[in-house]
């Protein structure tokens, strides 16, 4: 669930796998473009400094409320605006009755506080021309606020309201119930994207997470049955100061918004950390599946995967690598070379791995092109997959990943105070300390070639991973080209979706 007062401007964290495209790309060019004076010197060759770049201290931009609450304030004077964001533990898996997490998303979206008079939270924030975005997603509630430096004081004033005492009433559950019958009515009418990559992903990820509570959309029936009793157990349990981080930055003095933050949550009554549900795990050790959708367009969608286990902190690095080097969406992995340098089939044909913190999250590869070649895309991805389990990577390939990750990527959560404040946030939350990101450098250059297989090998199988595709299904299914010796319907059981 995701809605936005205003449009909200693309940043690293609000979709990281672009950011890291772009990262990587950037990286990829400066070290091998001839137009750069025309050396063709190999990087190894090249007697590069080491970088200088030193992670921030993060308990400098820490601070801790007696009622358990953490903050990271973090100055930046970069342009006169500030961005609050309240990561909140919890999601809509962790609803004890189907609903209660959208219903108070829906109020933290709409409502705000209870002590405010009607509609004006909506009017307070248009007042101060605020960005203003609420997601919830199975694992996490996600406030957003982003307003001009003068405001900074009545925003934190206004977020804190709205989560100290959000308006839940049964006005709230009405609304959502009668939503959902009309979506219900309008099948489809909510797709904005269909016939796109953005619409494949997510009809995957639709049949990978069915009948799992990280793939639970409440109906009309589940808000008829949904209680305000309900909402407010979940707010209770969840929406608390132990379970909560805020992470603020832009531009201020960080000393008059620490005193400015303990003030606005310090009468926030406390409440014991919760006690979480048991995350069931995925098994997609079935059938191989072709789930295809006939959708009249110029090109077709494909994507195919399966789901991804809790990753520990000790695969991270290898399981990192290995993406970076065989799909991490930049011109020199495995599949871009394969697919778009040698055959020119696509733009893009990239791995997502999105591991979840709790439970199981998905392994993607996602691709586009005509119709007649998407047969020979799954082919080669599947081909690239099941090369990577059994051949080691080239020296080359972890000298350029190990850097590009270390030194780039790595280095870009730390750019600006947003960045900064976000990335020790989120991190405090999960972890409730800060030594992954103290020891992540030094975990990727640890990586091996044969750290990079066994990865692969765990977390990559190629036998059963199910295969969505968007696109005309007569052209795909009768489709004519010279190179691949496989139809789409060989890669597995053939269904016609809706």
């Amino acid at each position: 669930m995701k809605t936005c007062l205003r449009h909200r401007a693309l940043s690293a964290d609000a979709y990281p796998h672009e950011f890291l495209r772009l990262i990587a790309c950037l990286f990829c060019v400066a070290i091998f473009s001839p137009l750069v004076a025309q050396d063709y010197t190999h990087p190894r060759n090249m007697a590069l400094p080491a970088s200088a770049f030193e992670r921030p201290d993060p308990l400098a931009h820490q601070v801790r409320l007696n009622n358990g609450l953490v903050g990271y304030i973090v100055e930046d004077h970069i342009v006169p605006m500030v961005t609050l964001t309240a990561y909140i533990n919890a999601g809509s898996a962790d609803a004890a009755k189907t609903g209660a997490a959208e219903a108070l998303a829906y109020v933290l979206q709409n409502k705000g506080a209870s002590s405010m008079y009607a509609g004006g939270f909506r009017i307070t924030l248009e007042n101060m021309a605020a960005e203003y975005s609420v997601n919830l997603t199975a694992e996490l509630l996600e406030i957003r606020l982003n307003v001009p430096a003068e405001d900074t004081w009545g925003a934190l004033l206004l977020l804190a309201q709205a989560l100290k005492e959000p308006d839940i009433g049964a006005d709230t559950i009405i609304s959502l119930r009668n939503r959902a019958a009309r979506a219900r009515n309008r099948p489809g009418a909510d797709s904005g994207y269909e016939g796109s990559l953005d619409e494949a992903v997510q009809r995957f990820k639709s049949h990978l997470f069915s009948g799992h509570p990280y793939g639970r959309k409440p109906s009309a029936t589940d808000f008829g049955a949904l209680a305000v009793e309900d909402v407010r157990a979940y707010q209770q349990s969840y929406l608390t100061p132990r379970n909560t981080v805020i992470a603020i930055s832009g531009d201020f003095s960080a000393g008059d918004v620490r005193l400015a933050f303990e003030q606005s949550f310090q009468d926030w009554v406390s409440a014991p950390k919760p006690k979480r549900p048991v995350i069931a795990a995925i098994d997609t050790a079935t059938q191989r599946r072709v789930y295809a959708y006939d959708v009249d367009k110029l090109q077709a969608w494909l994507v195919l995967g399966h789901e991804l286990p809790v990753v520990p902190l000790e695969d991270q690095a290898s399981l990192e690598v290995m993406n970076y080097i065989l799909g991490g969406g930049h011109f020199d992995t495995r599949l871009f070379r394969e697919t778009r340098d040698k055959r020119g089939l696509t733009n893009d044909d990239s791995g997502f791995p999105e591991a979840n913190w709790r439970g199981p999250g998905s392994y993607t590869f996602q691709t586009y092109g005509r119709p007649e070649v998407v047969h020979l895309l799954a082919e080669l991805t599947l081909k690239e997959i099941k090369r990577i389990r059994t051949e080691p990577v080239s020296d080359e390939e972890l000298f350029v990943a190990k850097n590009a990750l270390a030194d780039g990527v790595f280095e870009m959560q730390f750019e600006n105070g947003h960045t900064i404040a976000q990335t020790f946030a989120k991190e405090w939350l999960r972890y409730g300390n800060h030594a992954a990101s103290a020891s992540y450098r030094d975990r990727i250059r640890a990586v091996t070639a044969e750290m990079v297989r066994a990865s692969a090998q765990k977390y990559l199988h190629p036998d059963r991973m199910q295969l969505v595709v968007l696109g005309p299904q007569s052209k795909i299914e009768n489709a004519e080209y010279p190179e691949g010796g496989l139809r789409l319907q060989d890669f597995g059981e053939y269904v016609q979706a809706q």
